[in-house]
């Protein structure tokens, strides 16, 4: 059974696959989101913003820094979903940060919600294959 496990914080993700009941992993992509490493400041422009119907409609406010990290949970699940296209991965690990892990839930297209057979909430992306393994062993 092919699997894909997901290690991902709201700044990295790592994608490994595993063609065996989880004792080897390879990895196969990383990717950093730089724009989540910048402060709120650096990421908002200078220039007051403009709304065409505010009274009418509510929206709690998001930082800029929260946006740039739902833009890159939903880049993830772009990918994910193309990489399924491609592949056809039949199982899904996904090990995020807590906050980050609901965040890629919330974005990951059917049928790929199906696939998720576990999900741990750690921040793991710095972490060695072996410790991920044993981790998902547990």
């Amino acid at each position: 059974m092919e699997t894909r496990v997901i290690v991902a914080d709201s700044r990295r993700a790592r994608i490994f696959s595993s063609h065996t009941v989880m004792n080897k992993l390879v990895e196969e992509e990383g990717f950093v989101h730089n724009e989540a490493r910048l402060a709120n400041r650096d990421l908002v422009s200078d220039a007051p913003g403009r709304s065409a119907n505010r009274a009418d409609s509510y929206s709690p406010p998001m930082s800029a820094k929260e946006h740039e990290v739902r833009n890159f949970a939903k880049d993830l699940a772009r990918h994910l979903k193309a990489l399924h296209s491609q592949q056809h991965f039949e199982q899904l690990v996904l090990i995020a940060s807590p906050r980050f892990l609901g965040m890629l839930k919330q974005e990951l297209h059917p049928p790929l919600d199906r696939l998720v057979s576990r999900t741990i909430d750690k921040d793991m992306t710095t972490a060695d294959v072996a410790h991920i393994i044993d981790e998902i062993k547990s």
